[in-house]
């Protein structure tokens, strides 16, 4: 710890530099240091964000900023979130379709695509999720689906405008989260059938140790 303090400037940045409070702060440069948490991917780890995205996914969450961290064994998509309240931190990692079919049952997850007017599934996960312990404390027992609508994604910084730009990239957005409200799964599909899929654990923002602007 005092070998980056040393680096970046001690306790506090220079005047000239904004004080980060948040992960809606961030921006590309900035780092950040994890306290010690479940989920062993992220525990204790120094991230570096590489790359951001923005999103507008509903009528409450017109810009969401989304922070794509480098530093632990795959990239990190940091953002905060309206989920949970008591946990609005929103850690996730993108998972290929093998993953997901080791924690859920394929012909159950299948559904949320092939039964688009049902905009209540509910999945369970899997007992056996041996082959998945990288992915630890990032997966709940049981899902409900939320949200279901047409949603947005830009590389344009929106925070200062508070909407999305006229180019944004459109997708339909799918929500399932976990009975405990603690973890989430994120599905992304867009145009020419590209689907991108998240498995998100919700944390209190102090799970976040210290800040270092760029």
């Amino acid at each position: 710890m005092g070998f980056f303090k040393g680096v970046l400037g001690g306790n506090k940045p220079p005047s000239s530099i904004q004080e980060i409070e948040s992960p809606r702060d961030l921006h590309v440069g900035d780092m950040l240091k994890m306290e010690f948490a479940e989920q062993t991917l992220i525990s204790g780890q120094t991230l570096k964000v590489t790359e951001q995205f923005f999103y507008d996914i509903s009528p409450v969450e017109n810009c969401k900023t989304v922070s794509i961290m480098e530093g632990a064994d795959q990239r990190i998509f940091l953002s905060t979130s309206l989920v949970n309240p008591e946990r609005p931190l929103e850690v996730a990692v993108s998972v290929l379709p093998e993953t997901v079919f080791n924690a859920f049952k394929r012909k159950k997850f299948v559904a949320i695509f092939d039964e688009p007017e049902n905009t209540n599934h509910r999945i369970s996960r899997k007992s056996d999720i041996s082959k998945l312990e990288e992915l630890q404390g990032f997966l709940g027992d049981v899902y409900n689906q939320e949200r279901t609508n047409e949603a947005y994604r830009s590389t344009h910084d929106c925070r200062e405008q508070d909407k999305m730009e006229l180019g944004a990239n459109a997708f339909d957005y799918k929500l399932l989260v976990s009975e405990d409200r603690k973890h989430a799964i994120r599905i992304e599909i867009y145009d020419g059938g590209r689907t991108d899929i998240y498995f998100i654990a919700y944390l209190e923002l102090n799970k976040i140790e210290e800040y270092w602007p760029a």
